[in-house]
């Protein structure tokens, strides 16, 4: 888990873009009792992947609906194939 300043520092997106994104409901971080945010690494790929697609000129509220479907995407494995 990390603070919204580390985040920040990982993914080059300043504190109060974080801010916002979780407003837009984007991100969801846990909270500590303090009320601090917790970030996970799901949360710092997130944020790496909004970046991505804003890049590539889509607007928030297309990514809203995009992100969930790229959740679990990750490389297929390579090797052996089974026969």
């Amino acid at each position: 888990m990390m603070k919204i300043g580390e985040l920040a520092r990982r993914t080059g997106v300043s504190i109060r873009m974080l801010r916002y994104y979780e407003q837009e409901g984007l991100l969801a971080p846990d909270r500590q009792e303090s009320g601090y945010r917790d970030y996970s690494e799901s949360d710092e790929t997130a944020v790496r992947r909004i970046q991505m697609l804003t890049e590539a000129g889509l607007k928030l509220d297309a990514i809203r609906q995009l992100l969930p479907c790229m959740g679990a995407a990750s490389p297929p494995e390579t090797g052996a194939a089974a026969s």
